[in-house]
């Protein structure tokens, strides 16, 4: 099996509950996440467990839904179809000086066969990585604008 593991963090300032506010609403990735990355809502529910969303994004396309919600520390998101399989998360953490840091986790398995064969040549984590500061800038971008 190949796996798809990076963990990326950024310090915010922001309080931990406006951060989890926005990252537990998964359905609203749509009004930050950054340009090209196409997010459409499936089903959202009242207390958002469950909620699910269809990513579409230059790697291919993903479906997740919110597996668990610990508030103000952690969200739980496991991806069911597409090109991973497997669970991440979110953390948000307080820091000393005021600031929260917020990191997202993922190990998930290539699914397919394309995405299987091409991931034995190209590092797929180091992308993910590299592309995800894209998210982490867009997330501080709307935390800035909604403040």
């Amino acid at each position: 099996m190949q796996h798809l593991m990076a963990s990326d963090c950024r310090l915010y300032s922001y309080p931990p509950e406006k951060i989890y506010e926005v990252l537990s609403d998964i359905p609203g990735y749509a009004k930050w996440w950054p340009w090209g990355v196409r997010v459409k809502k499936i089903e959202q529910s009242l207390d958002r467990i469950g909620d699910k969303i269809e990513v579409w994004a230059s790697g291919g396309w993903f479906r997740c839904s919110v597996n668990d919600l610990r508030p103000n520390e952690r969200v739980e998101i496991v991806y069911y179809a597409g090109v991973v399989l497997g669970e991440t998360y979110w953390t948000i953490t307080p820091q000393e000086d005021g600031s929260t840091r917020v990191c997202y986790t993922i190990d998930v398995e290539l699914n397919g066969l394309l995405p299987k064969l091409m991931g034995v040549v190209i590092d797929f984590s180091a992308i993910h990585s590299f592309q995800f500061k894209r998210v982490l800038a867009c997330l501080d971008n709307y935390l800035r604008r909604t403040n």
